[in-house]
Formats: structure tokens, C-alpha cells, sequence
């Protein structure tokens, strides 16, 4: 059973289309705290909108280990930005864990990047929140001012196998995550059942 259809009692094709319909538990609270904290707006110079293709970045993880985004290429990737003191992130962080635990074997991944903040400090965080979704240190806010969107944290967006960007919001939106996800994860298999069908009818040839 997908987390979508837990968050509406239904299959995906029966979730709410109004969003007035929606469940409570779809928004956390966090979107004007968010800004409020941080203070932060996306400049000028932000080139990701939704639709986008985000060019690879390279960050270290919590071992001091460089990551870039591309080695993570050919699955679906839930990419949230955060601070261990910012309320509205650590309030996301059992639904982006229950996400990742959910569609893990759909080549789904949860990417949080931690803002400005060492190593052990989000090692413990990680640990007491009871999270183990992969987690990368930003050392400023070059990356997440590039998404036009971020005005503050926690921020969430969805990338799709090729990198394209789908979602992309400051604050936190349960199911609008979740139908995004299953979205991206339904045009995977109608792509590999066509494939599979090609391959047989040129056995056949």
C-alpha cells in the first residue's frame, strides 16, 4: 500500500482533486515560521523553476565524503533543505523518513541538506530524530538560492529520474509530495511495460 493511499483511505485515483478536501495532516504549519527564521528570498539570480533540469552540485556528507547529486542518477529524489534548529524541519523529519521507507524499493531517495552547520552536530540530530535518509552538509546558501522557490526552510522539492525538477516549495505539504511522487513513479511503469513490449515484439520479428 502506498503512503498516498494511507493519507487519503483510498486508491491514488481517488484522492481529493480540491485541496480544501484535503486531510489536515497534508500541511504542517512551518511556511510562515519558515520565512520568519530565515529571512530568506529566492535573488534575482535563481534559475530552477519546476520543469528544470538541476545541473549536478557537489557537497561532502557526514563522513567529510564528496557526494554530488548526479551519483544518485536514474531514481526519484526527494530533495529537502534544513537546519537542526529550525521547528517546522524537525517537525518534517518523520514524514520524510515514513516517505523514504515507503518507496525505497521504487528507487526512491530522501536527500536532506543541512545548512551551515559541522558534522557531529547533525550526526546527533539524525540519531535522536530517529532518521537515516541520506543527509549531505551544505557549507552556504549558493545551492538553495538557486531554486526560485526557496523563500525560507524547510524546503522541499522532487526530482524526477532525470533530474527535471517537479516540486518545489518552502514549507512542507505531505500528500502534495506524495502525489508527486506517485506521479513520477507511475510514468516509470508505463515506460518499462512499453519497453518490455517492444522487446517482445522484436523477438518476434
Amino acid at each position: 500500500m502506498s503512503l498516498l493511499t494511507n493519507l487519503t483511505g483510498g486508491s491514488y485515483r481517488d484522492a481529493p482533486t480540491h485541496r480544501s478536501s484535503r486531510p489536515e495532516i497534508r500541511t504542517l504549519p512551518v511556511i510562515g515560521l519558515a520565512l520568519l527564521l530565515c529571512g530568506l528570498a529566492a535573488p534575482a539570480s535563481a534559475v530552477y523553476e519546476v520543469g528544470d533540469t538541476v545541473a549536478d552540485f557537489a557537497l561532502t556528507d557526514l563522513e567529510g565524503n564528496p557526494v554530488a547529486l548526479y551519483d544518485l542518477d536514474g531514481q526519484v529524489i526527494v530533495l529537502n533543505f534544513f537546519a537542526t534548529w529550525c521547528p517546522g524541519c524537525n517537525e518534517e523529519a518523520e514524514h520524510l523518513q515514513n516517505i523514504w521507507q515507503t518507496y525505497q524499493d521504487q528507487d526512491l531517495t530522501v536527500l536532506a541538506v543541512d545548512m551551515l552547520e559541522p558534522a557531529p552536530l547533525v550526526q546527533g540530530w539524525a540519531l535522536a530524530m530517529g532518521v537515516d535518509y541520506l543527509i549531505w552538509l551544505s557549507p552556504d546558501w549558493d545551492l538553495f538560492q538557486l531554486f526560485s522557490e526557496a523563500g525560507g526552510i524547510p524546503f522541499n522539492a522532487v526530482l524526477d529520474r532525470e533530474m527535471v525538477l517537479r516540486y518545489s516549495l518552502s514549507g512542507f505539504d505531505l500528500l502534495a509530495i506524495t502525489e508527486i511522487i506517485e506521479e513520477i513513479l507511475a510514468e516509470g511503469e508505463v515506460a518499462t511495460e512499453s519497453d518490455s513490449w517492444s522487446a517482445v515484439k522484436a523477438a518476434y520479428r
